[in-house]
């Protein structure tokens, strides 16, 4: 009888183990589904030290150029398993009036400029695992509300590959009916984990692989499909420099068995 009396606690006390871990995981998920909006975290915070000078040339508006990325290292996050969602923002940026000379104003034939929007892998992690970062941005105002998530692209695909997107500044920039009133400022985002992310293990809870961001102004949209997609003037510049020396190299060679 006794054996018997054993059996029946063992078999209760495991039902209601199983009762109580199903239950917090209703929690988790009811948790998750009516948690608060979530507010924007300045992305600026995370500008890499050799980008500085052109994130003050992309904020400043106005005429810009056309070769002036800045980049953003974007560290290991810890994701709750009860509320996900990590938005990093850049609100209030100004939309230049031209890029690399090209007019970003509103044209009847389409507009000049786009904003590249770019993510790469930071580490040798499985790509997968970037799958539910994702960039957007927004042209209609300066910031949009907490419960806006901003979307264009999710994740890069490859290891070495930059995931982008590239947005028409004049796409959505009408604040108004009236065709003559438009946004100066626009609002960026990085979302890990936004409401659309459910099949993304991370974001059951766990460690986001670091990541890097890239964003800049340019004048053709052909740049968007280019790897990378960034331009800078100082990389050119380098190559500028080692061809003047590689030619230097090769006239004085020639020149030596000349004489």
């Amino acid at each position: 009888f006794s054996l018997q009396m054993t059996s029946v606690r063992q078999a209760l006390s495991m039902r209601l183990s199983l009762f109580f871990v199903s239950f917090v995981k209703l929690l988790l998920v009811a948790a998750s589904q009516s948690s608060s909006p979530v507010p924007c975290a300045p992305l600026v915070d995370y500008i890499e030290p050799n980008s500085r000078g052109n994130l003050d040339i992309f904020l400043g508006g106005g005429a810009i150029p056309d070769d002036v990325p800045a980049f953003f290292d974007i560290p290991s996050l810890q994701i709750s398993a009860i509320s996900p969602q990590v938005k990093l923002c850049i609100e209030n940026l100004t939309i230049p009036t031209s890029v690399g000379g090209s007019d970003c104003a509103k044209a009847p034939t389409g507009g000049n400029c786009w904003l590249v929007i770019g993510t790469l892998p930071a580490t040798d992690t499985d790509p997968k695992k970037y799958s539910c970062a994702c960039a957007g941005a927004e042209f209609a105002s300066g910031s949009v509300n907490n419960d806006v998530s901003l979307s264009n692209r999710c994740g890069p695909s490859y290891q070495d590959t930059w995931g982008t997107s590239c947005p028409e500044v004049n796409n959505g920039r009408t604040i108004y009916y009236d065709d003559n009133n438009y946004s100066n400022y626009s609002t960026v985002q990085l979302n890990i984990c936004p409401e659309s992310s459910d099949n993304c293990d991370v974001c059951r809870g766990g460690q986001h692989p670091q990541l890097k961001v890239g964003l800049q102004w340019i004048n053709t949209a052909e740049q968007c499909f280019n790897e990378p997609p960034f331009t800078s003037a100082g990389s050119m510049m380098r190559i500028a420099r080692l061809t003047t020396v590689v030619a230097a190299g090769v006239y004085l060679l020639v020149l030596a068995r000349i004489l």
